[in-house]
């Protein structure tokens, strides 16, 4: 179970993160497009805002993909524990099997 809920928070954080370079990428794209500014004040102000969203773009797709990483990892702890639980079950079932088995030689 709580393999499960650190999957699930981990892939819903990725999301967020992704959502957020997403927009990131959009707004520096904005600025980087912007032509129609007529005072070299504006041209400045638009050209600082373009960097640091390129710069804050580049940081939110750091960890966009630090968070896939992560949720790749719960995913795999999740596959590998619920592998872990259908054995012991499977086992648990064998050995139930095998006292019957004997208590009906008996």
């Amino acid at each position: 179970m709580q393999s499960a809920a650190a999957a699930s928070e981990a892939e819903a954080n990725r999301m967020r993160l992704s959502g957020v370079a997403e927009r990131t990428r959009s707004l520096a794209a904005h600025y980087a497009n912007r032509g129609d500014d007529l005072v070299g004040a504006d041209l400045r102000s638009g050209k600082a805002m373009q960097d640091q969203l390129q710069k804050l773009s580049e940081l939110s797709e750091r960890q966009a993909q630090e968070a896939e990483l992560q949720s790749q990892a719960r995913r795999e702890d999740f596959a590998q524990s619920d592998l872990r639980l259908r054995k012991a079950e499977e086992g648990t079932r064998e050995l139930v099997r095998t006292i019957v088995a004997g208590l009906g030689m008996a």
